[in-house]
């Protein structure tokens, strides 16, 4: 089958990415952006990487997909979780009626996203070194193109992901993929969590993280990346 006009853009348009971006983080906040503007039923998109160096940590277009992304961890169940270990795409038609992961099923009807698709990406010998996840508002809100489409920005991802990673060492990697989740990532990701725990909104849970920080004498990102730190740390304990 031959690929669609929107998946030669978006293949276009995600090499620039490679060419144009200065760091891996930035390389996936491009990705997770240009996938919530290219698949049409998506509202928002976030990517994941599992290399060592990141843990599993995501990016996320906005504070939505950063409560979900926060939720799959802290609970260790979610679309994202299930389609790494699958390492097959797993979708949700219907999350007000979904039964597999009740915590992410609930906030996620609440923050009124509807529908789900992870999708894994792969590298030849089928190991996922990361999952792409888009989010829609409706019942059903994936069609087949979307799908298609999805699942093609994964595999476009995937090639831009390794091939940005084997430009570093693994030290050089590690410590630049550790000062960017202190940055953009960990930030959105603390929003997230203290959203599901404080149930409250995108705003009052920034303003929670920026008291906190004031409160203890130090910086908004070490603060999320602490907030972070402690929620997988529970996570870990609770399997």
């Amino acid at each position: 089958m031959g690929r669609t006009t929107a998946e030669v853009d978006v293949g276009v348009e995600l090499a620039a990415l490679v060419v144009t971006t200065a760091s891996l983080d930035e390389l996936l906040v491009g990705i997770a952006e240009l996938t919530a503007g290219a698949v049409p039923a998506a509202v928002s998109a976030s990517v994941a990487v599992t290399a060592p160096a990141w843990s599993g940590h995501a990016i996320a277009v906005d504070e939505r997909a950063a409560l979900l992304e926060a939720l799959q961890r802290q609970h260790g169940a979610g679309p994202g979780l299930d389609a790494l270990q699958a390492a097959c795409a797993v979708e949700a038609a219907d999350l007000r009626t979904e039964r597999r992961w009740p915590a992410f099923a609930h906030a996620a009807a609440g923050a009124r996203v509807l529908a789900v698709r992870a999708v894994p990406m792969l590298v030849r010998d089928g190991a996922p070194i990361g999952v792409l996840t888009v989010y829609g508002t409706a019942p059903d809100a994936f069609d087949p193109a979307d799908r298609t489409l999805a699942d093609r920005i994964a595999g476009f991802a995937t090639v831009a992901v390794t091939g940005t990673m084997r430009s570093y060492d693994d030290t050089a990697l590690s410590a630049r993929l550790r000062q960017a989740l202190v940055s953009r990532s960990a930030i959105d990701q603390a929003i997230g969590i203290v959203m599901a725990e404080q149930n409250c909104s995108p705003e009052k849970a920034l303003a929670f993280l920026r008291v906190t920080a004031g409160s203890r004498g130090t910086t908004l990102q070490l603060i999320a990346a602490d907030f972070v730190a402690l929620t997988e740390a529970t996570a870990l304990s609770r399997r």
